[in-house]
């Protein structure tokens, strides 16, 4: 799960740690960034994404209808 954080998600840091939290549990990645980091380092996001990507691959998609 890709998440792009505003200004408001300073102030309440512990809001975040607990639903990245609940998200892994459920078994998400949750990779963060800010409007900032978007804004002026595109370049740098997406080759963070990149290495999360390289680091975890996705997992299989479904079977389809029918199949398993």
């Amino acid at each position: 799960m890709l998440e792009v954080d505003g200004d408001t998600h300073d102030a309440d840091s512990a809001k975040d740690e607990s639903r990245t939290a609940f998200l892994e549990r459920e078994g998400y990645r949750v990779i963060r960034f800010t409007n900032r980091d978007v804004g002026s380092n595109l370049v740098g996001v997406v080759e963070a994404i990149g290495v999360a990507l390289a680091a975890r691959p996705l997992s299989q998609p479904s079977p389809q209808r029918g199949e398993g």
